[in-house]
């Protein structure tokens, strides 16, 4: 935080911004819970966005094609699958 306005001393007198005077001031829980909602609540859902599955309409996933074929019911159920080799 660079500057504030309306935050005072006791007497009224304004202070500058400073890590003891934020910590005092977030100590008011009014204060910390408007602080709480206006900013670090917004930053949250942002960062929150970033970690959905959406594909990307232009990133990486754009022109994606399937690289398996479908699976054909019909054969799926008429053929056993084989055990896997051993090593």
């Amino acid at each position: 935080m660079l500057a504030w306005e309306g935050i005072g001393d006791a007497d009224g007198n304004p202070i500058e911004p400073s890590p003891e005077a934020i910590d005092a001031l977030l100590d008011v829980w009014p204060i910390f819970e408007a602080f709480q909602l206006s900013y670090v609540s917004k930053g949250l859902l942002l960062e929150q966005e970033k970690n959905a599955s959406a594909l990307s309409p232009n990133g990486p996933s754009a022109g994606a094609s399937d690289t398996a074929k479908p699976a054909h019911p019909t054969r799926a159920a008429s053929k056993p699958a084989r055990t896997a080799r051993r090593g």
